[in-house]
């Protein structure tokens, strides 16, 4: 449920962010140029850090619990 709610929030920040990006290239007539493409592809990986920091936290949360009860 946690990893499902994860994805989604991933996803919604990633199309917000290809859509403003798509609104920007609209509203100056400016198409598909490389750079917009490379905007494009930002959107979909800059959002990565965000899941990099909770998966880092659930681990380390995990790490914490198992070294606390083999003690």
């Amino acid at each position: 449920m946690f990893e499902a709610a994860i994805v989604l929030l991933y996803g919604l920040v990633a199309v917000a962010a290809m859509a403003v990006t798509l609104l920007e290239g609209w509203t100056n007539h400016d198409g598909l140029t490389l750079h917009r493409l490379a905007g494009l592809f930002a959107c979909m990986l800059w959002p990565l850090t965000i899941l990099f920091f909770i998966l880092h936290g659930c681990v380390a949360r995990l790490l914490t619990r198992r070294s606390r009860s083999a003690a």
